[in-house]
């Protein structure tokens, strides 16, 4: 029973590692789409645009972008590159063309 009981409790710790590790992933995504919004705003790119772009609509876009600092977007971002995270500033791809993510073709 013991060995039953170290088996559950090793996979449940490796699970639950799984769990944190995709909350981690989900929390820099965020932070990596406000700034890209911000971003956008900043270079004046309208409103519907960028909400097509992201998949959200204006309201939303607007949320998302009211009040935000992008210079402290960019700093939190480049923190997020030198630990490793795999997004380069121009996007997909690593060019300013738009993306072949199933989202931006057209139907």
């Amino acid at each position: 029973m013991t060995v039953e009981w170290l088996g559950k409790f090793r996979r449940e710790r490796r699970v639950l590692a799984r769990v944190r590790r995709a909350a981690w992933r989900l929390e820099q995504a965020e932070r990596e789409r406000a700034w890209a919004l911000a971003a956008a705003r900043g270079e004046k790119v309208s409103v519907r645009k960028v909400a097509e772009a992201a998949g959200l609509s204006p309201t939303r876009v607007h949320q998302l972008t009211k009040g935000t600092d992008l210079d402290t977007l960019d700093a939190a971002l480049g923190q997020l590159r030198a630990a490793g995270w795999p997004a380069s500033p121009e996007g997909p791809g690593r060019s300013s063309e738009p993306s072949a993510c199933p989202s931006s073709q057209a139907s």
